[in-house]
């Protein structure tokens, strides 16, 4: 007879099995140019428990990066194992300073009136390369959804701007002709952290939103997702085609998903 599965084991088999078929698109979701959500990046590393919170014990405690990312890194298993143990350790040492440095915050009215037009303005720092930014309604990693979902409305393109200060289109230009480009998805390029200056990545998206119809209290985040592998000189790999790609392999789990503290919106 067989032993029935427990619903953490379930669950935990279901994230391990999908994992590769929602590799976390290292270079971004260049053809995926619509709404996103964080749990479209299935193997990205979680940035800590609390976007965890409704998972069981054992389940919260795989995803985040002690156990997901680092322990690889430490023991030199899979894509790690062929690095020489002083490569594996700066590496290591590379991407929790990635991690230590990372940073995402959101600015929004805390009142507004129903379909009272407004802006909510995300500012991210870490990352390198490209990096996600995405607008949702709960700090929940897998059941956050677009902030749309939730009675607001986005009016137009995000604005976007990378760590050189210049504003961004091509993340809205990517889209099909004819389609709105009112996304809740921003997707900043060129991003570039330097370790050895210590300098990291910035950025910023601004929405203009209206507020809900329907009176009520609404929470409002921020999640924002990021790389650590590619900034160290030790983190990269190049295929037979010239692809860069991260150590630990597109679908590894060396990116992050991180969330600005949510903010309570009163509409009334």
């Amino acid at each position: 007879m067989r032993r029935a599965l427990t619903a953490s084991s379930l669950l935990l088999a279901w994230l391990v099995l999908t994992a590769p078929a929602a590799i976390g698109y290292s270079g971004g979701p260049l053809r995926t140019v619509t709404d996103l959500t964080p749990s479209c990046a299935g193997c990205h590393s979680s940035f800590n428990r609390e976007q965890l919170r409704e998972l069981p014990d054992a389940v919260a405690a795989s995803l985040i990066p002690d156990t997901r990312h680092y322990k690889a890194i430490e023991d030199g298993t899979g894509p790690y194992q062929a690095m020489s143990p002083a490569d594996r350790q700066k590496l290591l040492a590379d991407v929790k300073t990635m991690d230590r440095n990372a940073s995402v915050t959101i600015s929004v009215p805390q009142s507004l009136k129903p379909g009272q037009e407004a802006q909510i303005t995300a500012q991210v720092k870490g990352g390198h390369g490209i990096v996600g930014v995405l607008l949702v309604d709960t700090d929940l990693r897998f059941q956050a959804r677009p902030l749309q979902s939730d009675g607001w409305l986005i009016v137009g393109a995000p604005k976007i701007w990378g760590t050189d200060g210049k504003e961004q289109t091509r993340w809205v230009d990517s889209r099909a002709s004819g389609l709105k480009k009112n996304l809740n998805s921003a997707i900043i390029f060129g991003q570039v952290s330097d370790l050895a200056a210590g300098k990291f990545a910035e950025g910023k998206a601004v929405w203009t939103v209206k507020a809900p119809q329907e009176p009520g209290t609404y929470s409002v985040t921020i999640a924002f997702q990021f790389g650590t592998e590619k900034a160290s000189s030790v983190g990269t790999v190049t295929t037979a085609t010239g692809v860069v790609l991260p150590r630990g392999g597109p679908g590894g789990p060396s990116s992050r998903i991180m969330f600005a503290k949510p903010v309570m919106v009163t509409v009334r």
